[in-house]
């Protein structure tokens, strides 16, 4: 089979790399491990019509985001999905110390964990967006420069692995600091009408997806590349685009020949964290709509919605382990207020952490690795590109649109390579 470009994996980056570059009639072919293309973006519908509950990406971040606009940012996407204000009804709590309390209670008599990210935000003091990684510390030192203790301390580093899926002694402060800082889409919240698989949804048409077909290995040479997929069939492509995450290749299931160093340096540099999310559906409503921050590290944040049985708990680093470990009927009743009646009749989880096509949710910045991000986005002898969330880490969060514009840029990359 040939094809002018292979396009590893059927997330959001690889999905808008081929719509972008059928705008131009460059024919890709997109190979897909799963048997169904989004990465790591999947929706549960529950069967009785109720509102979509995210298992992967949550939120539309911003009222400026491309996702709101696909055919805006020169996708065609047909449908293009609808989006709606996500609701603020939901009142905020916390678990401290085994006990549910407002989440207000966590600012009391010190910095919320909110407010130490906000900070961080703002502090360019020896950060590696300003200067060499030499200035770099890892976000534990930061907070203690801070004087962050006691609660406050207990909190803010459980914020801080549950919005970056990393242990707060590797996490890069300047990291943190420059990805919040290079994302302009605003600070608004959106959701689509259907879930975030409807993105996939909307964008599939514009692309030639096989799906069950995993990339074992790729070999190329300048202008050539050679896919061989899980059942042993080559496709030959002048280019390929590698949106698979880093931990994939850097565990060798896709192997790359030939294969820099500098590629092989920046894939272990750009490790995903663990992580999972999980709809448990009780058998009764619930009668109040919540979101539940566990500082205790023992669920991440747990969310449910008034009159709905659906209770989603989304959980990173520690709390992963520690929910898939967990009577999960037990842990709704502990950590959602007002303690919940009923039972668990179902259960649907996507475990990101140990998904093998994804080695984690997303990719963090480690401490001292500013250059691993650009380094793995570069393309080798225009031929090699890269695409996925990970080629925009310490430059923007792991975002959906961070994604999205990975993939357009990979595409842009092809097309003013081969003059189109």
């Amino acid at each position: 089979m040939r094809c002018d470009v292979a396009i590893v994996g059927a997330g959001i980056s690889g999905m808008a790399c081929a719509a972008a570059l059928a705008k131009h009639d460059v024919r890709s072919v997109i190979f897909e491990a799963r048997d169904a293309p989004g990465g790591r973006v999947r929706s549960y519908r529950p069967a009785d019509g109720g509102p979509a509950v995210e298992l992967g990406a949550q939120v539309i971040h911003g009222d400026r985001n491309p996702l709101l606009d696909l055919p805006g940012h020169g996708i065609p996407a047909a449908p293009s999905p609808r989006s709606r204000p996500l609701p603020r009804d939901a009142a905020a709590w916390a678990v401290l110390h085994g006990q549910v309390t407002s989440l207000a209670a966590l600012a009391r008599g010190g910095m919320p964990p909110w407010a130490a990210e906000q900070r961080l935000t703002a502090d360019r003091r020896g950060l590696p967006c300003d200067g060499p990684d030499g200035g770099d510390v890892p976000v534990a030192a930061w907070l203690r420069e801070q004087e962050v203790s006691g609660d406050h301390l207990l909190a803010a580093a459980e914020w801080f692995r549950q919005n970056w899926a990393a242990e707060p002694e590797v996490l890069s402060a300047g990291g943190v600091a420059a990805a919040r800082r290079g994302d302009r889409c605003g600070d608004s919240e959106h959701a689509f009408d259907h879930g975030f698989t409807s993105l996939t949804e909307a964008l599939a048409p514009a692309c030639d997806i096989r799906l069950r077909a995993p990339v074992r290995s790729l070999t190329w040479t300048p202008g050539r590349a050679v896919v061989t997929v899980g059942d042993g069939a080559l496709i030959t492509a002048r280019a390929a685009v590698i949106t698979a995450p880093p931990p994939v290749v850097a565990s060798g299931r896709l192997a790359i020949t030939p294969w820099p160093a500098i590629k092989a340096a920046a894939a272990a540099a750009l490790p995903s964290g663990d992580g999972l999310c999980a709809v448990v559906t009780l058998s009764r409503p619930v009668p109040r709509s919540a979101v539940v921050f566990d500082t205790d590290g023992d669920s991440g944040f747990v969310r449910a919605w008034a009159g709905r049985p659906e209770v989603l708990i989304v959980a990173k680093a520690g709390a992963a382990a520690a929910v898939r470990a967990a009577d999960l009927a037990e842990l709704t009743a502990r950590v959602l207020p007002g303690r919940p009646a009923g039972q668990v009749t179902s259960v649907r989880m996507a475990d990101w952490g140990r998904d093998p096509w994804s080695g984690g949710v997303f990719s963090y910045p480690k401490v001292q690795t500013a250059w691993a991000g650009p380094a793995w986005a570069a393309p080798l002898r225009r031929t090699l590109f890269f695409a996925g969330e990970a080629t925009t880490a310490g430059s923007l969060p792991p975002t959906v649109h961070g994604a999205l514009s990975s993939g357009l840029r990979a595409a842009s990359e092809i097309v003013e390579a081969w003059g189109r």
